[in-house]
């Protein structure tokens, strides 16, 4: 008798369950990133589009000049940058040796009946399926994720940097014989 219990006929059915739940779980993941970046990236505009125009009702204080002018130009450049992390990406092949078949950039590169027929080969083939949620997960780490992040980055130390320095220059210029003249 043999010590390990007879598995039954379903029971290869389980590996390829769990792969589909560890890849789903992983695209839902990646999915929460991209959209944890983009509330950012608004919530930096959001801020932004209030603090300019309040930043701009002091240019009639000649003291006040400098701390406008970097907090507005600072504001700017964090604007910018929150925008270029939410620009779409497109993917861009490397060789015409893979079709990427999951993003939106690589589906309209296909006609309908291309792309469909393309897609149900690859959905009967767990292995070739499998190829494609591996490089979609590797395209939308390396070339989304990475590249909102990189400039969510810019754009959080640019706002923080500028407004930093331009209460600075405010503290400075309330200081009795202290100024900033640019």
């Amino acid at each position: 008798m043999s010590e390990h219990p007879e598995q039954s006929a379903d029971d290869w059915k389980w590996p390829a369950a769990f792969r589909g739940s560890i890849l789903s779980a992983l695209i839902a993941k990646h999915l929460s990133y991209i959209g944890f970046a983009d509330r950012r990236a608004y919530a930096i505009l959001t801020i932004n589009s209030f603090l300019i125009p309040i930043s701009l009702s002091g240019v009639g204080r000649q003291d006040f000049l400098p701390s406008i002018l970097v907090a507005v130009i600072t504001a700017l450049l964090s604007i910018l940058f929150a925008i270029i992390s939410l620009l779409p990406k497109k993917y861009i092949k490397k060789d015409d040796s893979f079709h990427y078949l999951l993003h939106f950039s690589s589906i309209q590169e296909y006609d309908e009946d291309t792309y469909v027929r393309e897609m149900a080969e690859a959905l009967s083939n767990t292995n070739e399926i499998g190829k494609h949620v591996a490089h979609d997960l590797y395209r939308m780490s390396t070339m989304i994720l990475g590249r909102k992040f990189y400039w969510l980055k810019w754009s959080f130390f640019t706002f923080l940097s500028g407004y930093s320095l331009a209460i600075s220059f405010i503290v400075v210029g309330l200081l009795p014989g202290l100024s900033i003249d640019f």
